[in-house]
């Protein structure tokens, strides 16, 4: 039930998303040659007991309930929300269907009548895959760490060194094989990555045309070139790495839980809604389940491990009489322990930007298009095995560390003449006035379609139940910039993206950046114009966290404080939000968690 990590691939941004005939006729041959074996449907007599049941078969639960089957003494049972995922799922070319489906949980934040104001609905949507594999089974696939101040950081909050970057960085390697020759090549950066784990880690040996000169044109503004994203020695522009092998996706599911689903002490069931952690004299025992609208129980010996990713975690915790006193007694639940449930909830801001060219640089040739998605299913191949796309990280000039990213930006190219009005309502959030208006320019003109991220919010905000229906969605407050100092980043970074119109390149292409016009922006001087413009296209980047942290509601074990056989292990765990994409970062985690149980239980 993981959320997914979507940076740098979306529709949006250009990422060579296929829709109309051309996606159905492809999708119907592709699905008919492809073929992944989702691990084994069980189906527990009611009152079953395990000694660990596992809540959610996301990128954190499925990564653990493999790692926890390695032990045959353990019994595990896994429980999935969703659906196994769809075969088509595994082709990278298909990444955009999946988000907004029936495979997403379609979360949105409410509406707080004062950021993403330009956005369907004042609102931000969520996506967080309902399926199997979590959004490890819907994402861009994007291999992305964060930055070593991350992790000292979680150690300093913690007081424990346990996760410092020194001492995360083997768990990193430990899940991860590095194919990128490039990377590879460069044992500056080598050295950083591991290339014996279950989860490939692959990149191109070349960039698409729009890819390369977008990139020569940020090493023209002065950016680095990097090899490696993932290098912490060294900030820049760069190939983005991904989680694909041999063409297919790469996830948590099909990398390690697939190695041992056949094991008879690893029960997985999907279609499984946990409504409730059974929870006695300050013991987690069990859970409530419905499936195919009956309710079973089943129990576990040892742990009840939560897994159900940033919203849904706390959400269950609560609606188990875990969370904060007051709201809790305002919806007549039984307080079972009063800790901060839901509260520090925190994400990447993302805001669109936009610029328009001549026609020559977008790969927009159709014909092209239907050869590639031939050459996938002749040998997994071609632009539908492995996006083009580049990514660049960016520390603003007053920034006291120069080398740790306060912003990433990922540029993407849009053909003219694309027909945009549709994609950019399903995949930008952006109101139908500012997609009619870039479709309109479309008809004319290419559109280099940005996103520039801010790396680590101050603004926090919460969770909350709706009411005490388990099918009811939570309340989510996105509290996007209600820290104005967030804010500050957004001038100087969207006036470096702008400059791209500057480069040699785009000159020669009569680039432009295109203005929205905004009303209520236009009216101000700069930088507080621009500052207002960020406020009202902000939107989330799908990199939520720390509904149930460390430090807050767990111990540094991962371990919900003041009860005994519950712990968390997904993103809601971590304390803030590292400055890169979230899913490598959850499989770190699980890890970590595995490694706890085992050394808890060595002996029993």
């Amino acid at each position: 039930m993981m959320c997914v990590d979507a940076s740098g691939g979306g529709a949006g941004a250009g990422g060579g998303a296929m829709s109309g005939a051309a996606f159905t006729a492809a999708l119907h041959f592709l699905t008919l040659s492809l073929h992944e074996p989702w691990p084994p449907a069980a189906s527990p007599d009611n009152g079953s007991s395990f000694d660990f049941v596992v809540v959610g078969g996301g990128t954190a639960g499925a990564a653990l309930a493999a790692r926890l089957a390695e032990r045959p003494d353990f019994r595990v049972l896994l429980l999935e929300a969703g659906p196994d995922p769809p075969q088509e799922s595994i082709v990278p070319g298909f990444r955009s269907a999946f988000p907004r489906s029936q495979y997403d949980w379609n979360f949105t934040t409410t509406d707080d009548g004062y950021s993403s104001q330009h956005l369907t609905g004042h609102r931000q949507s969520l996506v967080c895959g309902r399926i199997l594999g979590g959004g490890g089974s819907i994402n861009s696939m994007i291999y992305s760490r964060g930055s070593v101040a991350d992790y000292d950081e979680w150690a300093h909050i913690l007081g424990d060194h346990t996760w410092s970057w020194s001492n995360v960085l083997p768990y990193f390697k430990k899940t991860e094989k590095l194919t990128d020759q490039i990377i590879l090549n460069y044992p500056s950066s080598a050295k950083y990555h591991g290339t014996e784990g279950e989860i490939e880690v692959a990149g191109l040996d070349r960039l698409n045309f729009d890819t390369a000169k977008i990139l020569e044109a940020f090493s023209e503004l002065g950016f680095n070139v990097v090899e490696d994203r993932n290098n912490p020695e060294r900030i820049g522009a760069g190939h983005l790495s991904f989680t694909i092998k041999e063409g297919k996706r790469q996830s948590t599911v099909t990398a390690m839980l697939d190695k041992v689903a056949k094991q008879d002490n690893l029960f997985v069931v999907t279609n499984a809604l946990v409504t409730k952690v059974l929870i006695q004299n300050d013991t987690a025992y069990g859970v409530k389940v419905q499936i195919d609208d009956e309710e079973f129980e089943f129990y576990a010996s040892k742990e009840v491990i939560l897994s159900a990713g940033t919203f849904n975690t706390p959400k269950l915790l609560m609606l188990s009489g875990v969370g904060p006193r007051e709201h809790l007694q305002q919806l007549g639940i039984q307080v079972i322990k009063d800790l901060p449930v839901g509260d520090n909830l925190q994400d990447h801001v993302s805001v669109y930007t936009y610029i328009a060219a001549e026609n020559g640089t977008c790969y927009s040739d159709e014909a092209s298009k239907h050869m590639d998605i031939l050459q996938y299913l002749f040998n997994r191949t071609g632009s539908m095995s492995i996006p083009s796309r580049i990514g660049v990280d960016y520390s603003l000039r007053n920034s006291p560390t120069q080398n740790v990213p306060d912003l990433s930006v990922y540029p993407g190219c849009v053909p003219v003449n694309k027909n945009y009005y549709d994609t950019c309502l399903s995949s930008t959030d952006l109101n139908p006035k500012l997609c009619a208006q870039l479709d309109a320019l479309n008809k004319k003109y290419e559109l280099l379609s940005t996103f520039v991220v801010l790396l680590k919010p101050k603004s926090r905000e919460s969770v909350r139940l709706r009411s005490t229906n388990v099918l009811d969605k939570p309340v989510i407050l996105s509290g996007t910039f209600t820290n104005a100092d967030d804010l500050d980043a957004y001038p100087e970074a969207l006036e470096a993206v702008w400059s791209l119109v500057n480069t040699t390149y785009f000159k020669s292409k009569n680039a432009f950046v295109v203005d929205f016009k905004l009303e209520e922006c236009d009216r101000l001087e700069y930088p507080e114009n621009v500052k207002c413009m960020a406020l009202g296209l902000a939107k989330s980047d799908w990199h939520f966290v720390g509904t149930a942290a460390m430090g807050a509601v767990l111990d540094a074990r991962l371990r919900v404080r003041g009860l005994r056989g519950l712990r968390v292990v997904d993103a809601s765990a971590m304390p803030t939000v590292v400055r890169g994409n979230i899913n490598s970062p959850v499989v770190m985690l699980a890890e970590k968690a595995a490694d706890f149980i085992k050394k808890e239980y060595r002996f029993v």
